[in-house]
């Protein structure tokens, strides 16, 4: 037969169906980021994909779930979404918290606690040996007020404001940022961004503080 003929025969086979994973990673993807997101499924002892689900909902999940019994390991974020929908399709299964996101959400809440409590640092002693002593440049009692989270906090005030002077409502604001409505509100009566990330916590009692 010709080469055409064969590559058509492959392709009408059907594709076999994928062994249920022992270990199941689940984790959301951008289709258009901020807007539309679905759901990938991995088998994590094989690296290889298994699934796509069309968005990140509780019922997508558990359905498939609910449909491939034998997961015994579900490793996943700490979304409340994907633990509710392992728990209701899986409840036999172990839940893991994976590795990225773990260093992700540390990395988040010591670059927060810092950004709070950058003012209440100490100045560095001076070194004790003159003869080595190196020139540093003096720390300036303000925080901090670059990196990921307050570049974020700047980009969303601004995207607040100008929505604010459009004539938008904050509910219409809070959908098309994809923001809660509590974060929109105080993002609109804050007048400059540094308000957010100082000017509220410094001071205040933390469980940190000890």
């Amino acid at each position: 037969m010709s080469r055409s003929t064969l590559l058509r025969l492959i392709r009408a086979l059907p594709d076999p169906a994928p062994a249920v994973p022992r270990v199941l990673g689940i984790d959301e993807f951008a289709l258009r980021k901020g807007h539309v997101y679905a759901t990938i499924l991995v088998d994590i002892e094989t690296r290889r994909p298994v699934d796509l689900l069309p968005d990140r909902t509780v019922e997508s999940v558990r359905c498939w779930l609910a449909d491939h019994p034998g997961v015994k390991i579900v490793w996943r974020d700490r979304s409340a979404s994907y633990a509710e929908a392992a728990r209701l399709g899986a409840p036999d299964a172990i839940h893991v918290a994976d590795r990225f996101h773990l260093w992700q959400n540390l990395a988040d809440a010591v670059e927060k606690t810092v950004l709070q409590h950058r003012a209440l640092l100490p100045e560095p002693q001076p070194p004790s040996s003159p003869a080595r002593a190196v020139v540093l440049p003096p720390i300036a009692a303000e925080p901090r007020r670059t990196g990921r989270l307050s570049d974020r906090v700047r980009e969303q005030h601004a995207a607040v404001h100008a929505l604010r002077q459009d004539g938008f409502s904050l509910r219409v604001i809070a959908r098309k940022l994809g923001l809660a409505r509590g974060t929109v509100r105080r993002l609109a009566r804050a007048k400059d961004p540094d308000e957010l990330l100082v000017g509220r916590w410094t001071g205040r009692t933390s469980i940190l503080d000890p």
